[in-house]
């Protein structure tokens, strides 16, 4: 008992001189075989991406068998750096092609941890093995949803047709991840398989959707989030679809009215800042 104490002194005292000492050295630099051991003893997400990035060119052969089973940790941030050091490792195309293996077996935890590496590793060859597993019902919803969030990573356009394939089906986690990984493609701004969205039976999905428009600047949306302001039972929705009306420049014509009733009237304080808001960007 006494030995476990002292070793568990030692990692976290070791650590806080580690990450004192992060502060001025310079990015990607000045790790040790040592020092990333030891942040991998601590079991600490912090510590462990802190000692990665300052090992981003450290060359350390027994590093690659220290992080790679990290991949498999139960914390996403831990497997997401992890993923991102061993993209920059020579490791990195056998990895790759045991990821994709992982994609054509029927484990959900190990797919999703392979999503979230794929997805680090920004390779488009990787989109149609993705694009398969998202649509495979045979992996969970929380697995799936990685597999668009992945995706969303690569941004690339052949990701677009799969992550709006997964919009018109039925599992409501899988829909708001595919929409958040559209959001941060450049360029995308056709919400025409988005706006339906809006009257979903999920708030969750509704709200999503109307970020995406207002993300989207689709004006094509207008009447939808309109109506969304008007009548969703959603304070979480309104507020979002009064952003987006704002976000998308929507007519002061069409908005304008709509706008200002929630402005004066809505029940959510939060709903009648953002209408407020909105008004002031519409255009004439």
């Amino acid at each position: 008992m006494h030995t476990n104490k002292t070793m568990k002194l030692a990692v976290v005292t070791f650590l806080g001189i580690s990450l004192a000492a992060a502060g001025s050295a310079v990015a990607g630099r000045g790790s040790s075989p040592q020092a990333v051991r030891m942040a991998i003893a601590s079991g600490s997400a912090d510590a462990i991406k802190s000692e990665l990035e300052r090992a981003e060119h450290l060359v350390c052969l027994a590093c690659v068998d220290m992080v790679k089973p990290l991949i498999d940790n139960q914390d996403e941030e831990i497997r997401q750096v992890a993923a991102w050091w061993l993209a920059r490792r020579g490791v990195a195309r056998d990895i790759r092609v045991e990821m994709l293996n992982r994609l054509g077996q029927p484990d959900s935890v190990a797919a999703r941890n392979a999503a979230d590496v794929l997805g680090e590793m920004h390779t488009p060859t990787s989109v149609p093995a993705l694009a398969a597993a998202l649509t495979n019902p045979t992996f969970s919803s929380e697995a799936r949803a990685h597999m668009a969030q992945a995706l969303g990573k690569i941004s690339r356009p052949a990701v677009v047709a799969p992550l709006m394939g997964v919009l018109g089906g039925d599992d409501a986690t899988v829909k708001v991840a595919a929409m958040k990984a559209l959001q941060g493609i450049a360029g995308l701004r056709d919400g025409s398989a988005v706006s339906p969205l809006l009257a979903d039976g999920e708030s969750s999905v509704r709200a999503e959707a109307a970020i995406t428009l207002g993300t989207f600047h689709d004006a094509s949306g207008t009447a939808a989030l309109v109506n969304a302001l008007q009548n969703d039972g959603s304070p979480l929705v309104r507020k979002h679809a009064a952003w987006a009306l704002g976000e998308i420049r929507a007519s002061a014509s069409v908005a304008g009215p709509a706008l200002q009733t929630a402005a004066a009237s809505d029940a959510s304080p939060f709903v009648r800042s953002l209408a407020s808001a909105a008004l002031t960007r519409l255009s004439r």
